[in-house]
């Protein structure tokens, strides 16, 4: 099957990211921020989902564009990464790769590989894909309606569209897949 009609600069966000500005404390979305973070759905996983998707389309490709595209939206993931984890660091948390389960934020269970669904077959894991995306947009939504520092409602309003875009992507592959 052949990707290279999709281009993914056609579907990315040309918006820059909202500098994080304010250390206003947020306690109350801490938990979620951290589950957006490296929870097993968080953007930790959703790198590394789409990068060992990439390698299994790799070798079935006549072309390299799906591969691609995923290598691509990983690359968006990680921003997202970053961004997550300097907000965490604003309110004073260390942002490990793991999943905190005490409320002091000292204990934490590690990320774990795990946390990927091993699907090979390209259509299932691109219906599960949008699924995932649209699982971070509820996820990042109920933080945004819990917040109270403006600041990081810009920045996850930011991501918010970014996940957005990636729907649109996976969507236009989906509609590829099921025409051939």
């Amino acid at each position: 099957m052949n990707f290279e009609s999709i281009n993914y600069s056609d579907y990315e966000i040309k918006t820059p990211y909202p500098k994080l500005t304010s250390t206003q404390k947020d306690e109350k979305i801490i938990p979620n921020l951290i589950n957006s973070y490296s929870g097993a759905n968080g953007e930790l996983t959703a790198i590394t989902q789409y990068i060992y998707q990439s390698f299994i389309v790799k070798p079935i490709e006549n072309d390299i564009g799906l591969s691609k595209i995923l290598e691509n939206i990983s690359i968006k993931e990680m921003k997202h990464l970053e961004l997550l984890s300097q907000i965490l660091i604003s309110q004073g948390i260390n942002p490990k790769f793991c999943k905190y389960i005490d409320n002091n934020f000292n204990i934490c269970s590690s990320w774990s590989a795990n946390n990927l669904k091993y699907i090979t077959d390209v259509k299932e894991f691109i219906k599960y894909n949008i699924k995932a995306e649209k699982s971070a947009i509820l996820e990042y939504t109920t933080i945004i309606n819990n917040a109270t520092n403006e600041n990081i409602i810009e920045i996850l309003t930011r991501i918010i569209q970014d996940e957005e875009s990636h729907i649109e992507i996976f969507t236009k592959i989906l509609e590829l897949i099921e025409k051939d």
